[in-house]
C-alpha cells in the first residue's frame, strides 16, 4: 500500500505507546505508505530516541507507566533543540479537560483512540507539511536577517571608505566593518612591495578582545617571505584564499600557526585588494572557530575589497586632477589677460566654467564670484554690444573657426575698457557653445594707436604748412 509522499526526504516518525499492539498497527500502517518509522514504548526511551536522532514528527500516547505522555511534551518543547518537534496526541482519554491540557503543554493535534487509520495518515501528513512550511519559512527570515545585515554593512562601509581621508584610513574602516558586523575577531592589512617578497603590517587593525593583541605583537616581527606562504600565492594569484584552521598549516603556509594556536584564532580568510592588475594590500581576517569556505562571506568581502580599489582609483585621479588644475593656473598665470573657459546656452545664457586670476585685472570681478554668478560678467560687456558678441560666437562655432574680437567692457566701478578677445567656438549637441579663449586688455595699445595718429597728422600738418609757405 505504498503512497506517493510529497517530501523532499522520507519523513522520521517516532510512535511512543506503552501498547505493543498499537504501535505494531500505526508502524505497519505508516511503514507502508513510506515513512520511516521508530518506536518506545515508554517516555524516556521516548526521550533517549529524541536524543539520538531528532523525529520530523512524534505520535504520543498520553497514559504510560513512567513518564505520561504531558510530562514528555512539556521536557520536549523545554528544550531549544526538539521544541519545533511537532506532537501529535493520541490517547483513549476523551475528556475535553484532557484535550485541552494536550495542547496547552505544545500539542499540535489530538486523536482519540480508537483510531480511523486514514484520518491518523491524514493529520500526519497535514502538520509534517505544515512543520516543513515552517522550517522554509524560518531558514527564509535568516537568510534574509542576513542579507540585510550584509546590505547595511555594504552601504555603511561604502559611505565610510567614500568619506575616508586617504587609504590608510579607508582600509582601517573597512576591517572594523567587516569584523564587526559578520562576527569575525580579528583583521589585518597587509603591504606587498611589487615582487610579493617581503610584506609590511599595515596600521589600521581589528580585534574582538584584548587576548588578540600578542597575535598582533608577534605579527610585527616578521618579514614574509617564503615561497609557499599563502600571502605571496594571494598575490601571484590575485584571488582571495580561506584556510579552514591556521594552527593545523604548516609554518611555512602561515608563520604564525604557533601564536594563532595560542590565542585561539583558527580559520582565516585573505583578500587581495586590486589596481591596475597589481595587488596593493591583503586584508586578513580570522575568527576563533574552524569553518570551510563561505562563498557569501567571499563574496560580500571580495565587494569592499572592490570599493577599496575604486577609492584608490578616485583618489589618483583626483590628484591627478589637482596637479593639471595646479599646472594650468600657473600657466594662466603667466599668460596676459585672461584665460577662461565657459558655455553659451541657447537664448544666450553664458556659464563660466574655468576663469584665471587675470579675470580681476581685466573685468574688476572676482574671478570665483565670476563663475559662481557668470551675470556679473554678462553685465561687463556694454548692452550694445552683447548681441554682437552671441551672434558672432554662433558663427564661429556652427563654422569650427577662431574669431578674434574687439569690444568694449564696463567694470563694477565704471570704468571702460576695450578687450581682444581670441576664442575657439565649439557647438555641442545640446545646442551649446563651448568656448574656450583669452582675453587681454587692449585699452593702453589702442590709446597709444590714437595718440601716435594724431601726432603723425599734426606732423603731416607741419609739412603741409611748411610746403605752403615756401
Amino acid at each position: 500500500m505504498n503512497s506517493y509522499l510529497p517530501f523532499a526526504s522520507r519523513p522520521d516518525l517516532l510512535l511512543v505507546d506503552d501498547t505493543r499492539e498499537n504501535l505494531r498497527v500505526l508502524s505497519t500502517m505508516l511503514s507502508e505508505v513510506g515513512y520511516k518509522v521508530r518506536k518506545a514504548i515508554n517516555g524516556t526511551l521516548a526521550l533517549r530516541a529524541v536524543e539520538v536522532a531528532k523525529p520530523d514528527l512524534i505520535l504520543l500516547d498520553i497514559r504510560m507507566p513512567d513518564l505520561n505522555g504531558y510530562e514528555v511534551c512539556k521536557k520536549l518543547k523545554a528544550d531549544r533543540k526538539t521544541a519545533d518537534i511537532p506532537v501529535i496526541f493520541i490517547s483513549a482519554l476523551d475528556e475535553v479537560l484532557d484535550k485541552v491540557k494536550a495542547f496547552e503543554v505544545g500539542g499540535v493535534d489530538y486523536i482519540t483512540k480508537p483510531f480511523e487509520m486514514q484520518e491518523v495518515l491524514v493529520r500526519v501528513k497535514t502538520h509534517l507539511t505544515l512543520s516543513q512550511q515552517q522550517k522554509k519559512l524560518l531558514v527564509q527570515q535568516k537568510q534574509l536577517a542576513e542579507q540585510n545585515a550584509q546590505l547595511r554593512l555594504l552601504l555603511t562601509t561604502t559611505k565610510a571608505i567614500n568619506e575616508a581621508d586617504d587609504f590608510t584610513a579607508a582600509l582601517e574602516v573597512t576591517i572594523g566593518q567587516i569584523c564587526s558586523k559578520i562576527g569575525w575577531d580579528f583583521g589585518e592589512v597587509w603591504l606587498p612591495n611589487s615582487q610579493a617578497t617581503i610584506f609590511e603590517l599595515g596600521e589600521g587593525w581589528y580585534a574582538s578582545n584584548s587576548s588578540f593583541e600578542k597575535f598582533r605583537r608577534e605579527s610585527k616581527k616578521l618579514i614574509f617571505a617564503t615561497q609557499r606562504e599563502f600571502l605571496r600565492q594571494i598575490c601571484t594569484n590575485q584571488q582571495p584564499c580561506w584556510i579552514p584552521d591556521v594552527c593545523f598549516e604548516p609554518c611555512d603556509v602561515f608563520q604564525r600557526n604557533q601564536v594563532a594556536h595560542e590565542v585561539g584564532l583558527k580559520a582565516c580568510l585573505g583578500m587581495p585588494i586590486l589596481f591596475e592588475n597589481q595587488v596593493l594590500a591583503i586584508l586578513v581576517l580570522l575568527k576563533q572557530e574552524v569553518s570551510q569556505p563561505e562563498p557569501q562571506i567571499i563574496e560580500l568581502v571580495n565587494f569592499l575589497a572592490t570599493q577599496l580599489s575604486s577609492f584608490i582609483g578616485r583618489k589618483r585621479f583626483e590628484s591627478a586632477l589637482r596637479e593639471s588644475q595646479q599646472q594650468l593656473a600657473a600657466m594662466a598665470a603667466n599668460i596676459p589677460g585672461c584665460v577662461y573657459r565657459g558655455v553659451v546656452h541657447p537664448g544666450g545664457r553664458m556659464k563660466l566654467l574655468y576663469t584665471s586670476e587675470g579675470e580681476h585685472d581685466l573685468s574688476g570681478l572676482n574671478p570665483q564670484q565670476a563663475m559662481r554668478e557668470p551675470e556679473n560678467f554678462l553685465e561687463t560687456i556694454i548692452s550694445d554690444q552683447q548681441v554682437n558678441f552671441y551672434e558672432a560666437a554662433k558663427a564661429a562655432a556652427e563654422f569650427d573657426q577662431p574669431i578674434t574680437q574687439e569690444y568694449p567692457i564696463a567694470s563694477p566701478d565704471g570704468e571702460v575698457k576695450w578687450v581682444r578677445n581670441s576664442a575657439r567656438y565649439s557647438l555641442m549637441e545640446n545646442g551649446d557653445v563651448m568656448v574656450d579663449g583669452v582675453a587681454i586688455d587692449i585699452s593702453d595699445c589702442l590709446r597709444q594707436n590714437a595718440e601716435a595718429r594724431i601726432a603723425i597728422e599734426q606732423h603731416l600738418r607741419l609739412l603741409e604748412q611748411k610746403e605752403t609757405g615756401k
